[in-house]
């Protein structure tokens, strides 16, 4: 049964069905009322107190928030003016444990715990926010802060669909606030001089691009998955157990209704990635907004396409998964071609591996992930096949050509991971043998992610990952999705950030169905 469309006899079930719709919509509804009366006007940054320090508020308490999020905002090297007062969540068990996370590192109880982000927004002494929501709600909130005069910080990927990104990149022109993504490869050193050896032009012009993520044949592939309410529906009564502590209809907010399961909402503080909601047609896309959101930013970072985008995309031509809980869809392969001066790219998605992105040009190579990085010269145009990524995979493709390669432990957020210090040494060697190639390039160099959205705050300068890099990194993630969930290609407008010459039928930009009240307005 439809949430808002009622017809025929009704059963007892229904009428209940219809109160608890009814009861979402109005809710929802409220935001319009509860927000109502913002200045909208373009506004600086607050002018502060003698010996007062920017107040931040953090919104949505999960893993990424505890163990990332916080810890940086914490840091004084990062945030030295930046103080945490409100930590933001429809989970009561959640919020309270963040606030006491922040408390116990100032050694105060200055911080709140906070259940309705709409309290935040109202609150003028609060100047930024950082956004760490499941994706369905990142837009909304975004938007509706930045009216409110607040400089946003917002997980990747940006929104959870097109037609939002378009609404995020407008509202940012329009409020002139300060918007930070948290595509925080563009702040690793690997990754910049990746790009930096593509754009400045060390392996000559680059014709494929492959961005890798998601397992093929695995469980969690590439694309989202067709909405389901349980993991193991042998376990539905376990899994959709009461859970008072969360305000359900408020962690739904625009998806659409379904009974509570602690798999989308993890009981309490979790002490592990949810994908499950990352999963789910109506909240996420896959891989492809998680991973993909990453390496796809990369790909786009070193095409010099942040304003741009793709024109086509190519269905993949892989088997259909046979696994029920992917829906029939294909996991990999789908393609897509980007215009350039000198001719075409095609970007290629496959599978995780040892690279995340490699850049193929007509004079080398170069392949990164984090960690890691590969650089080869004078091979000529090579077009990747099976054969050709095998032998990239363990830098054992054409030796002879390979200047730098370190395929080494420098990365993991395990305490147990042994540094080996491959990668510094690697990228010295990078940054010596190419520097006219890096100084060519010029790319935007920040340190640190949150450290560069805290600087500019203070400065009103533009970040490395604004709301439209954010946008179209993230448009990247939902194309490719799109073309997995109804198998298809169509053309594309990157301009327009629409489709093209009628292509693209039966394929809403849009969250399909009402947004129960939370419809992001500008």
């Amino acid at each position: 049964m439809d949430r808002d469309k009622v017809s025929g006899k009704t059963t007892k079930k229904d009428n209940k069905k219809m109160e608890i719709n009814r009861r979402g919509f109005l809710f929802g509804s409220a935001a319009a009322v509860t927000l109502a009366g913002v200045n909208t006007a373009k506004a600086g940054v607050r002018q502060l107190k003698k010996g007062e320090k920017r107040n931040i508020a953090m919104i949505g308490y999960g893993i990424q928030m505890r163990t990332a999020l916080i810890p940086q905002f914490l840091n004084k090297k990062y945030a030295p003016n930046v103080k945490i007062v409100a930590v933001c969540d429809c989970d009561r068990k959640r919020r309270e444990a963040g606030a006491k996370q922040v408390n116990d590192a100032y050694k105060t109880k200055d911080c709140r715990a906070v259940a309705d982000f709409r309290d935040i927004l109202r609150d003028p002494t609060i100047d930024m926010v950082c956004i760490a929501t499941p994706d369905h709600w990142h837009a909304y909130i975004s938007v509706e802060a930045m009216k409110h005069g607040k400089d946003v910080y917002c997980e990747k990927p940006m929104t959870f669909s097109v037609d939002e990104a378009r609404k995020v990149i407008a509202a940012q022109e329009k409020y002139g606030r300060v918007f930070q993504t948290g595509s925080m490869q563009r702040s690793w050193r690997e990754f910049r001089d990746a790009v930096s050896l593509v754009r400045g032009g060390a392996i000559g012009d680059v014709k494929y691009v492959d961005a890798n993520y998601g397992k093929g044949g695995a469980k969690l592939g590439g694309p989202s998955h067709p909405v389901r309410f349980w993991d193991d529906p042998n376990n539905a009564a376990k899994e959709g157990a009461p859970n008072p502590d969360v305000d359900w209809l408020m962690w739904l907010g625009p998806a659409r209704m379904r009974p509570y399961s602690d798999q989308l909402a993890p009981r309490g503080v979790n002490g592990f990635y949810p994908m499950f909601w990352r999963f789910d047609d109506d909240i996420g896309s896959g891989y492809n907004g998680d991973w993909g959101a990453h390496h796809l930013d990369i790909a786009q970072w070193g095409m010099d396409m942040d304003k741009g985008g793709p024109y086509k995309i190519i269905r993949s031509d892989e088997p259909h998964s046979t696994d029920l809980y992917h829906g029939g869809r294909r996991q990999f392969g789908m393609k897509m071609l980007f215009k350039k001066p000198y001719g075409d790219i095609e970007l290629y998605h496959g599978p995780f591996g040892t690279w995340g992105t490699v850049f193929y040009g007509t004079k080398g190579i170069v392949a990164v992930n984090r960690g890691k990085i590969a650089v080869w010269t004078g091979t000529g145009l090579v077009k990747p096949d099976a054969a050709v990524r095998k032998a990239i995979a363990d830098a054992s493709f054409r030796k002879d050509k390979l200047v730098v390669a370190s395929i080494g432990k420098d990365y993991g957020t395990d305490a147990t991971v042994k540094k080996d210090n491959r990668l510094a040494t690697a990228l010295d060697s990078i940054e010596k043998i190419f520097a006219a190639d890096i100084e060519k390039a010029g790319l935007y160099n920040s340190p640190n992610q949150v450290q560069n959205f805290c600087e500019c705050v203070e400065t009103r300068k533009p970040t490395i990952s604004p709301a439209e890099v954010g946008g179209r990194s993230g448009t990247l993630c939902l194309l490719c999705n799109m073309s997995y969930q109804y198998d298809t290609g169509f053309d594309w407008d990157p301009a327009k950030m629409t489709f093209a010459n009628g292509t693209g039928r039966g394929i809403s930009l849009k969250r399909e169905g009402d947004c129960n009240g939370w419809e992001v307005v500008v």
